[in-house]
């Protein structure tokens, strides 16, 4: 049986059709009633199921006339929010986790700010050693309301991501985050997970992820060993680039890299 959520699994089924030939260039799909019909699935996991196609510039939307197979590549302008096993993925490489704690921790002033819950409330940390091809590459100390944290209690978080069990198993579509990128010095228990020296360098990354609603699900650090992942970026110049706007220019590109 497989382990990938239920959205995916209908991604897949639509892409090797579109790749065999089934739907050609300019074909319409079937309408979102008709799919939720045949994968006995709800509205919700369809949508999911299309947005990734989409965002593969494999189809692309009109309104009010549904999806279709896109003739040729979009021009993409905006930076995909993925997580750590589709980064993964698309580069040739398996990925896993190793699971180091789960537990329920008292509030943080700072963390609890962040994810806009009480003072007070207590959340759940969950943190993981992030392994690719059997190399430990990066670890993640996570930080989720209560709410959402019970949700992966009896989940497998060694062999599915977080953003699997929210949006595949309980519709809880992660739509948005923001990211701040730092050099670090990895502490003694950052350095054991990793298994690099105390002080070595790291790339630390801060993320808030939030659903359609804007309500945040989960805060991040994740330290990556620099001599396994580094990111590259493309800019514009020219501000009559589409995508482009007063308020500034579009990032183009915000591209993993990997060496290992």
């Amino acid at each position: 049986m497989s382990t990938k959520p239920r959205y995916e699994q209908i991604a897949d089924h639509l892409r090797t059709e579109i790749e065999k030939g089934e739907f050609l260039p300019g074909d319409k799909l079937p309408s979102e009633k008709r799919l939720c019909d045949y994968f006995d699935v709800s509205r919700i996991t369809i949508r999911q199921a299309l947005k990734s196609l989409e965002t593969e510039d494999l189809i692309f939307k009109k309104q009010g006339l549904g999806a279709f197979v896109r003739e040729e590549p979009a021009k993409q302008n905006l930076v995909q929010l993925t997580d750590f096993s589709e980064d993964m993925r698309r580069a040739g490489h398996r990925s896993s986790s190793k699971l180091i704690r789960f537990k329920k921790v008292e509030a943080d002033t700072e963390i609890n700010t962040t994810l806009e819950v009480p003072p007070s409330s207590p959340l759940i940390r969950v943190d993981r050693v992030r392994i690719a091809d059997d190399i430990p590459v990066a670890f993640d100390v996570t930080w989720l309301p209560a709410s959402y944290g019970h949700l992966l209690l009896d989940e497998d978080l060694n062999n599915r991501t977080i953003y699997e069990i929210l949006e595949g198993t309980y519709s809880i579509p992660i739509s948005a985050g923001r990211y701040k990128i730092t050099a670090a010095a990895a502490d003694e228990y950052v350095a054991k997970h990793l298994g690099v020296e105390v002080g070595s360098p790291v790339l630390e990354i801060d993320r808030c992820s939030r659903t359609t609603a804007g309500k945040k699900v989960y805060f991040q650090k994740r330290y990556n060993n620099p001599k396994y992942i580094s990111y590259d970026i493309e800019l514009f110049r020219n501000d009559n680039v589409e995508g482009s706007s007063k308020d500034g220019l579009p990032l183009k590109e915000f591209t993993p890299r990997f060496y290992f």
